[in-house]
């Protein structure tokens, strides 16, 4: 097994091969959409990639800005932006130190593909005090991030993907070691990122000022939290009450 980056240059083209070669980006989109049905909004992606969430919400007639840290990723979102004819925008930008407040005010941030879990755990809190300035009013903040319940599971098979994952925790710490083995391509991808459990998470969403917290195993927040613990889980915080 050879090692690659998978979100950069060649490696992207593998990632996206394995997770969205069937359209799952835009079944996601559209689960999201189930549910948000503000038009014409102010949009943020962190950790666009290769922008094929962003440039789906563009077709749908929303303002999209993205932004991630790998300069090829952002190359390939706006060559697709140009040949789609969407209008959106990308930024190379890392989400640890991009002054993300002076872009605009937004109706809807967004961050899939477990993004935040690759935050160390110690800036995490500025970072979500962030993102909430951020937010216009009645904004919603939706993302997704490694769950660490009461059952963890330390290998993980995508078996429609062709990925096994091997997992390490820190319960104290909250690092998870993974390993990721990718069948089909004939090579591996390790990463060292953080988990939370769910009181965890809304803890921390209540501290830097979000008052509406729904969370799900689910992208369309059809199915509530329940007791199977799931590898990961989805967040959708409001400013305010009742959103």
């Amino acid at each position: 097994m050879t090692n690659v980056a998978l979100y950069r240059n060649s490696g992207l083209g593998i990632y996206e091969d394995a997770h969205y070669s069937h359209g799952e980006h835009v079944e996601e989109v559209e689960a999201i959409l189930s549910w948000y049905r503000k038009e014409g909004s102010r949009v943020l992606d962190l950790g666009c990639s290769g922008g094929l969430h962003a440039l789906e919400l563009a077709r749908r007639g929303h303002r999209v800005t993205g932004i991630d840290a790998e300069p090829s990723a952002i190359d390939l979102a706006r060559l697709r932006s140009t040949a789609f004819g969407r209008d959106a925008d990308f930024l190379v930008a890392d989400l640890e130190t991009f002054d993300i407040e002076g872009l605009d005010r937004f109706d809807l941030i967004y961050s899939l593909g477990n993004v935040i879990s690759h935050i160390p755990k110690e800036t995490l809190p500025d970072l979500l005090s962030r993102i909430r300035s951020c937010l216009g009013s009645g904004g919603i903040f939706l993302f997704d991030v490694l769950n660490i319940g009461d059952r963890f599971h330390v290998e993980v098979c995508e078996e429609e993907l062709g990925i096994t994952w091997q997992r390490r925790v820190d319960r104290k710490s909250g690092e998870i070691l993974l390993t990721g083995t990718f069948e089909k391509y004939g090579i591996t991808q390790e990463f060292r990122v953080w988990g939370y459990t769910a009181a965890e998470m809304e803890g921390l969403l209540r501290d830097v000022g979000f008052r509406r917290i729904d969370v799900s195993p689910v992208l369309d927040f059809a199915r509530p939290l329940a007791a199977e613990s799931p590898v990961c889980l989805r967040y959708r915080a409001g400013n305010e009450e009742g959103q």
